[in-house]
């Protein structure tokens, strides 16, 4: 939030909110002794942002195992949660000002003693909770977040060059929690369904929420023909959303037409739930920074991941390391400034897809 009225005009209303409510009336420090009752979990951004949350979703589970918690997510991952067993209510939201009366509404029948503000848009997010009736806020701030809010928060992250996952888990460990699990699980159970061929099965998700995560889809034409020619009966499939259609048909364009019956493509066809299983069934995920990249380290399932711009330190695999294989080329000035990825080579791709089939 980077415009100044916005941020003052949310610090007046707090401010006001504050000296009428009496919130903060003989309220102690927060520490690792308080016990809390009802706990409400803000994660309402992306899913992949939603995977990374779930490590210290578990330990703020462990550490209050009685406790009510409510889960604030976004209609992404709505699929992914709505059902779980994990949370005792759910509520979705935008992250936009015109929707948070409602969601304040259901806050305050749901009476937090705690927020954790785990990932989602500042300013926001501190105004629902605090008009929403939480006493303790506990919020993860990213390096790029102001720090203009941070006076009503009891707890918050400081900088810190670290894996996103142990960012937050060092947070919370204030509160008493073990945060010695780093693995990412899913909310719901997702069925294991058994593979119908035993050929190789290499997985291709060649869209992401911006083209400086994305790999050429010519790189991904030339990729699959290699795979082709060189691993006998091998077979691929294409995950990625509906938006991602036009990159489908400039794959397809590029791959020449007698691959194509090897192809299986489920871009825009399949909900999160049918995503989980399908890459849970391959062998193999090329992809660079993106959901389905978390989604496939959650799963067990190998990965060859592709980074330039973003930084795998912060946002790679986190855990089974050993399935995982990370191209990092470090960002420089002369960058192709729409395709950073480009300057991966097929080659490279290649080989660390050969090394996980091998395995």
């Amino acid at each position: 939030m980077k415009k100044r009225w916005k941020i003052n005009l949310i610090n007046t209303v707090l401010s006001l909110h504050a000296k009428l409510s009496q919130i903060d009336k003989n309220k102690s420090p927060l520490s690792s002794t308080h016990e809390f009752e009802r706990i409400v979990i803000f994660s309402t951004t992306a899913l992949g942002d939603l995977l990374f949350n779930t490590p210290a979703i578990k330990a703020i589970k462990r550490r209050y195992p009685s406790a009510k918690i409510m889960l604030v997510s976004s209609d992404k991952n709505r699929d992914l949660v709505e059902n779980s067993k994990w949370f005792d209510e759910v509520a979705i939201w935008d992250n936009k000002i015109v929707r948070a009366p409602n969601l304040i509404r259901k806050l305050r029948r749901f009476k937090p003693d705690l927020t954790l503000l785990l990932h989602s848009s500042l300013g926001y997010d501190i105004l629902s909770a605090r008009l929403g009736g939480s006493k303790y806020l506990v919020r993860d701030n990213f390096g790029s977040d102001s720090p203009v809010f941070n006076h009503w928060l009891d707890l918050y992250s400081p900088r810190a060059e670290s894996h996103i996952i142990q960012r937050k888990l060092n947070l919370i460990s204030a509160l008493g929690c073990d945060i010695t699990d780093i693995r990412m699980e899913f909310p719901i159970k997702v069925n294991d369904v058994p593979r119908s061929e035993s050929s190789a099965v290499v997985g291709f998700q060649m869209g992401a929420s911006g083209n400086n995560r994305r790999w050429p889809v010519e790189h991904f034409a030339q990729l699959a023909e290699r795979i082709f020619d060189n691993v006998p009966d091998s077979r691929l499939v294409l995950t990625g959303a509906g938006q991602d259609r036009s990159i489908e048909s400039d794959f397809f364009a590029q791959l020449p037409e007698e691959y194509h019956s090897r192809v299986t493509s489920y871009i825009g066809k399949t909900r999160l739930p049918e995503l989980l299983q399908l890459i849970n069934r391959i062998d193999v995920l090329i992809t660079g920074d993106t959901g389905p990249l978390h989604i496939a380290v959650t799963a067990q399932t190998p990965t060859v991941s592709l980074y330039v711009s973003a930084n795998p330190r912060h946002t790679g695999p986190y855990q089974d390391l050993d399935i995982h294989q990370i191209i990092r080329i470090e960002p420089e000035n002369n960058d192709d400034p729409q395709f950073p990825l480009r300057k991966i080579s097929v080659d490279q791709a290649y080989n660390a897809v050969l090394k996980s089939l091998d395995r």
